[in-house]
């Protein structure tokens, strides 16, 4: 008890110290006005209003109610929101020079503004600029290799995977996109499960619902005995470093057996005073970062894709009508692209539908500044919010729902030609605005072209039938409350005239001001409605989502069948083809039994 009381008391200095002493400055400007947003409580702001499942959709909702722009208090720091894809631009992109910095992310043992090991995470300076420009040299010289063929190699296995085992669908794509991921950086494959953990860790560290030292940052100055979360973060540090180092080392001794092996890391090796690094460790986390990057994200929108199937079925006879077409009796490569229009645009539609990073990733205001007579203080988290911003009604007709032809027909406001080049993802919003758009664009859309292309050449999916029926019969068993019944009951008042008023009961003193009564009404009723939506949102089988930063589809039911036979043999043939050339080796433990549970390296709970 009196250890909870030390970091509870901690916790309200430094909430307080937050609010109170780090603001005293941020006084308005003359002839500018606060931006809007939620009032929040005393102390803690907002914090107990957002929800930690499906936050962003919170996030958009008030975007609603208060405008494409508006700010939330969370806990004393000051959060910026952004609505819309305009604005977006209008900040984070005409002015990046004030809007290009990145937050502090407390959980992370070495601050990642200035560690330099995560170029997405860090700010602008010498270790930002160079990694920056090293990761465009990587990134051109493999695109223009092809990405070496790896994608198209890998999908075979994955099919093989998920023709075998098709219930493991989310291991096999995660494994897919690790993989390929892995030969990139360090051109093996067998560190693809080290990967994923490693992806899923620091997933945990930066994510605001993951570690608890991203909640209680004060948590991260305590010893480690006194606060297991930092010892979780050390561990988890200390074997990632551990493990880039172990990867750089194969590649090193590659270069001497087999020279002609192509990878990212090879690339740094081959001429490292090229990249101006400060030694061969930030090198490793320069090639480290964007496999951890690829593994994170890239797998979502694939899972994402057959979760539209699923309840957009008319789809998937449309886009293996084309792949048929295209490659009838082989799988579709990124050599096919031009002429995969509806593959592109299911690819481009799902990352609008279920963008892997709802949220967007925040920026960071270094100065003051204003928009269209709105202050916006030095030190806000800007969000642009990519769950609205590819919500727009306007350019995304009838927006919650999947349709892959809005990108395809001229009669939709996202159509562009030529149709050999569009639609794409390449330059999305998703992928961020101005000095922080994401540099591996290219892998991405690789990828997903190699990986979605070869799971709807291969395999029909469906509902499963019996998880359907049984949603469809609790369904009919739940009785709603119709908002007629609801008006009726909102309280002992009566109501009968043709605004729906209600009357001041008699006998009752002192009688409500009328516009009390239609205050208090307004609240309930629009609780209810809230009540509702959460009901529906909790209902909706798309909408069961991971809590973290990167949002996955959580694993669901469905079915997955070989559309025929000979596809299956094509699949088989393939696999053990390249299966006795050696290019399938099985992943490999680097940490010994129960994979260094209690050692010095190893994984950590997740």
């Amino acid at each position: 008890m009196a250890v909870l009381f030390i970091l509870a008391t901690l916790l309200l200095v430094v909430v307080v110290w937050n609010r109170f002493f780090r603001k005293r400055d941020s006084g308005i400007p003359a002839g500018l006005k606060p931006l809007p947003g939620p009032k929040g409580l005393p102390i803690i702001g907002s914090v107990h209003e957002v929800p930690e499942k499906l936050g962003w959709i919170k996030f958009a909702d008030w975007g609603k109610q208060y405008g494409p722009i508006y700010q939330v208090d969370l806990a004393g720091s000051n959060h910026v929101w952004i609505s819309s894809d305009e604005i977006a631009r209008d900040l984070l992109s005409k002015k990046a020079a004030i809007y290009s910095d990145r937050p502090h992310i407390p959980a992370l043992m070495d601050d990642n503004r200035t560690s330099g090991q995560y170029l997405p995470l860090m700010s602008k300076n010498e270790l930002w600029t160079r990694q920056r420009k090293f990761a465009n040299h990587i990134m051109r010289k493999s695109e223009a290799a092809d990405f070496y063929k790896y994608p198209e190699l890998e999908s075979i296995r994955m099919l093989k995977e998920l023709m075998d085992e098709p219930e493991k669908y989310n291991h096999a794509l995660e494994s897919y996109v690790s993989r390929v991921t892995c030969r990139l950086a360090w051109g093996h494959s067998e560190g693809s499960d080290e990967l994923k953990q490693r992806a899923r860790e620091l997933l945990i560290g930066v994510s605001p619902t993951g570690a608890l030292g991203n909640k209680l940052p004060f948590i991260m100055a305590l010893p480690d005995w006194l606060s297991p979360a930092k010892a979780w973060e050390r561990k988890r540090a200390r074997t990632e470093r551990k493990w880039f180092e172990i990867m750089q080392n194969q590649v090193k001794e590659d270069i001497v057996t087999d020279p002609s092996k192509p990878s990212w890391t090879k690339l740094f090796l081959d001429a490292p005073k090229a990249c101006n690094f400060a030694d061969e460790v930030e090198g490793s986390y320069a090639v480290g970062m964007h496999g951890i990057a690829g593994a994170l994200t890239i797998a979502a929108p694939m899972q994402a894709f057959c979760l539209a199937m699923c309840h957009y079925p008319q789809y998937l006879p449309m886009l293996q009508e084309e792949l048929d077409r295209v490659c009838p009796d082989r799988l579709p490569t990124n050599a096919d692209k031009p002429n995969l229009p509806f593959l592109r645009a299911c690819i481009r539609e799902v990352m609008r539908w279920r963008p892997p990073v709802p949220t967007g990733i925040p920026h960071f205001l270094t100065e003051d500044d204003e928009y269209n007579g709105y202050f916006i203080p030095k030190g806000s988290v800007m969000h642009p919010l990519e769950w609205s911003i590819s919500r727009d009604p306007e350019t995304f007709p009838d927006p919650e729902a999947f349709n892959p032809l809005r990108w395809l027909e001229p009669k939709y406001p996202t159509y562009r030609e030529p149709l050999t080049q569009y639609p794409t993802i390449i330059n999305m919003t998703q992928f961020g605005y101005g000095r922080r758009t994401c540099q591996g664009q290219t892998v991405t859309e690789s990828d997903l072209v190699a990986g979605i292309g070869s799971i709807a050449w291969a395999f029909d999916i469906a509902k499963d039938s019996r998880r359907e029926r049984i949603r469809k019969a609790m369904q009919n068993e739940k009785a709603t409350v119709s908002e007629e019944e609801l008006i009726t009951g909102l309280s002992e008042h009566s109501s009968d005239d043709e605004s729906g008023m209600p009357r001041t009961p008699i006998g009752e003193f002192p009688v409500p001001h009328p516009d009390e009564i239609r205050e208090e009404y307004e609240k309930k009723l629009q609780r209810k409605r809230e009540a509702e939506k959460q009901k529906e949102r909790d209902e909706d089988e798309t909408l069961i989502f991971s809590t973290l930063l990167i949002a996955k589809p959580l694993p669901f039911k469905f079915s997955l069948t070989l559309r025929d036979e000979k596809r299956g043999e094509k699949i088989q043939s393939l696999f053990d083809e390249k299966n006795s050339n050696g290019d399938y080796i099985e992943s490999r433990n680097y940490w010994g039994e129960n994979n260094g549970e209690g050692k010095e390296f190893g994984w950590v709970k997740v």
